[in-house]
């Protein structure tokens, strides 16, 4: 092995593999809220250089967090013949629902404040929350045996959390319905761009015989969402994508309701704290 290949190997720490409210589970939901709070108190230092800080801290550790993962995962190393070989894992390639904040992300560092970059940061404050509550709540089946990967997996979903939740309360994204309708029509552009990678991938047979399923709407392969792969198994293909843009539609409303919900909260409390003081 070359001295990449060597740190590569290094790399690949084992760990017993997490298990939902175990240790590393409660501590990364821990780290989460503590983030959380740390934003919230400090909310009033808000300005155009802390977002950059905020998203280029989330954007860069993702992406090299994902690099990592993807060298890990098509390096293999056979101690018996110390035989390395490469295997790029297709069906793990980053352009999923929960992977697109790190790009946005990114774009947005080197955007100034204006329509694009106010409908990109709307969809992760909309939109890609609901994959980070999900696998949150439910990360069974992202953890693996790989230190690394578990690292990257909850590093990935809990700071678009934080991200989501920080350009809320700041008012970066202002509960307005042009923003909810700005974000959705940038996962409307972001789901477009997967199918038509799913499609192209598929029928160049450039991913051979391997499953290659960006946002798990290929019309090739069965999605692995809960629900999801139900009705995709059940229904013509145009129904199922149709039941998943318009569920998508329909979260990212939930999300958009329960913002304001707890900002006319949050107000009416300061108010009555107001008064009595």
């Amino acid at each position: 092995m070359n001295w990449f290949e060597k740190l590569l190997h290094l790399l690949q720490v084992k760990m017993k593999t997490p298990v939902t409210f175990g240790w590393f589970h409660i501590l990364c939901i821990v780290i989460t809220f503590l983030s959380i709070i740390f934003l919230y108190f400090n909310r009033k230092k808000y300005d155009e250089k802390q977002l950059k800080i905020v998203l280029g801290i989330y954007g860069i550790g993702t992406l090299i967090l994902e690099l990592a993962k993807q060298l890990i995962w098509s390096f293999n190393y056979d101690p018996a013949t110390a035989l390395v070989t490469w295997d790029y894992q297709w069906y793990a390639a980053p352009f999923q629902l929960c992977t697109t904040p790190m790009y946005v992300s990114i774009i947005c560092l080197f955007l100034k404040k204006n329509k694009i970059r106010d409908g990109l940061l709307s969809y992760i404050a909309f939109f890609t929350i609901l994959g980070s509550i999900a696998t949150i709540i439910m990360p069974d089946s992202c953890f693996t045996s790989d230190v690394l990967i578990n690292i990257h997996t909850m590093y990935l979903h809990c700071g678009s959390l934080v991200l989501s939740i920080y350009l809320l309360f700041t008012k970066e994204v202002d509960l307005r319905l042009k923003n909810l309708l700005s974000g959705f029509y940038v996962f409307l552009i972001l789901v477009s761009i997967a199918n038509s990678m799913n499609i192209t991938f598929y029928k160049t047979r450039i991913i051979g015989d391997e499953t290659f399923n960006m946002f798990y709407i290929s019309p090739y392969f069965i999605s692995i969402l809960p629900i999801y792969d139900t009705i995709q198994k059940s229904m013509p293909y145009v129904v199922f994508l149709l039941i998943y843009l318009i569920s998508i539609y329909l979260g990212g409303n939930i999300i958009y309701l329960i913002a304001i919900g707890i900002d006319e909260l949050t107000k009416r409390l300061k108010k009555m704290l107001d008064s009595k003081n």
